[in-house]
């Protein structure tokens, strides 16, 4: 089974998160729909593209934490998901 697998990294400020990472598939980066939920009451808070390098960044409210989902627009690897990610 094919997987596709996404990394993060956050840091804090005041009311304010900057949520980053970077979508892979099998490996390598790939451009993915990247969507951030509240950990905390499921709102879906922003929805972006990662770059052609899989990069991706949000400034998103304040939350105690956060799940991020990488999905693949042309319906080949399951969706994947890091949850309850949090400032580092």
């Amino acid at each position: 089974m094919s997987t596709m697998k996404i990394t993060h990294a956050g840091y804090s400020a005041p009311k304010v998160k900057l949520i980053s990472g970077r979508t892979l598939e099998l490996g390598v980066p790939k451009s993915k729909l990247v969507r951030i939920f509240s950990r905390g009451n499921g709102a879906l808070l922003k929805q972006i593209k990662s770059d052609s390098n899989g990069y991706y960044k949000a400034y998103l409210p304040y939350d105690a934490a956060y799940l991020i989902v990488g999905i693949d627009e042309n319906k080949i690897f399951n969706a994947t998901a890091q949850d309850n990610v949090g400032a580092k």
